[in-house]
């Protein structure tokens, strides 16, 4: 278990003299780096992007948490963007067959031990499915691993605390992967099943106890994927299963706790909606106000161009915090922003 480092009260002295943030500006570093040489071995550029816009994806569907975080420019009402997937889609209908970003996202959360309210994302969006994109993780993922482990073969980051050699393996182990429907029932057949997945009228939510649990299932050394899940809990461009129109062609990708540090969703994936009236009806359905704000992406689906594209987001604060085995995801930031905190800087 990481020692606690991250003290608002005195992050800039700590952050001025502890090794602990030498090493992780450096580990972070290498991550970004991983991240781009990546995505340059598939000729994918990598895009600077708007950081505040009227039309975002938050809410993130009815079972989120997620909050707008609004400012106001002169005498306009805007957000900060908490993700870079709606900037990234037209550039994929002609020009490009992926495009990637690395750049902060905002959200509203509550501060806890699992969110920020300004998180790194390695965000990318690719003409394909959800499938094409699932296999593009994994590989991202692998190759990242990879890169840290070889850096901290050579000592440039020697983290007292780290779960580098746990996730060794990992560079060549398949990630399983399961349906929210068979999740849900394996979490039904437990006795702390109210504590496994939340019912509500719109749809079920798998807890973060929860997918804990679906990473024991698997044998709890690897990192599980879980898709198709209930169609209002998510944003609402992603697209209804044409199997299951209460379903949507999406992915989660749940990560271990180990040794009690960070685990749970680390990486979300899914398809992008392609039809105009399935959009509307979605946002109907989650009962988003400011549709106009949203007429620039409907109108995306009737360009001559358009065709099927797919995306992810990757949470960098988590994913450092998993492979660092803290359960304090502001211990992977070099200067975390959380809701309702005062800082010192």
């Amino acid at each position: 278990m990481s020692t606690i480092h991250y003290s608002p009260k005195n992050h800039i002295q700590n952050l001025t003299h502890d090794e602990y943030y030498r090493n992780l500006i450096l580990l972070r570093n290498e991550i970004s780096s991983a991240c781009d040489d990546f995505f340059r071995s598939r000729q994918a550029p990598k895009v600077d992007l708007f950081m505040i816009a009227r039309g975002i994806s938050s809410p993130m569907g009815k079972g989120s948490d997620s909050e707008p975080v609004p400012i106001t420019i002169g005498t306009q009402s805007v957000n900060l963007v908490d993700s870079a997937q709606f900037g990234m889609e037209p550039l994929v209908l002609k020009h490009f067959k992926a495009v990637y970003c690395y750049l902060p996202s905002f959200r509203g959360e509550d501060s806890d031990a699992r969110h920020l309210t300004q998180f790194y994302h390695c965000e990318a969006e690719i003409r394909g499915n959800y499938k094409d994109v699932m296999n593009l993780v994994n590989d991202l993922v692998k190759s990242i691993i990879a890169r840290v482990i070889d850096k901290q073969n050579q000592a440039n980051y020697p983290f007292k605390n780290n779960n580098f050699k746990q996730i060794k393996s990992l560079i060549k182990t398949p990630f399983p992967v399961i349906s929210f429907d068979e999740a849900a029932k394996i979490l039904n057949q437990q006795s702390e099943k109210n504590e496994y997945l939340n019912l509500f009228d719109y749809g079920r939510v798998i807890t973060s106890k929860g997918e804990a649990f679906i990473c024991q299932h698997f044998g709890g050394q690897v990192p599980v994927w879980i898709e198709k899940y209930d169609r209002d809990t998510v944003p609402f461009y992603q697209k209804p299963d044409p199997e299951n129109t209460e379903k949507v062609l999406n992915a989660d990708l749940i990560f271990p706790s180990i040794n009690g540090g960070f685990g749970g969703e680390i990486i979300g994936a899914g398809q992008r909606q392609d039809s105009v009236a399935q959009l509307k009806e979605s946002m109907s359905r989650q009962n988003i106000k400011d549709t106009a704000a949203y007429n620039w992406y409907l109108e995306l689906r009737n360009d001559k161009n358009y065709q099927t594209t797919s995306g992810f987001g990757l949470g960098i604060e988590r994913l450092i915090a998993w492979m660092l085995g803290t359960p304090i995801i502001a211990e992977a930031a070099i200067y975390p922003v959380q809701k309702n905190v005062l800082v010192d800087y």
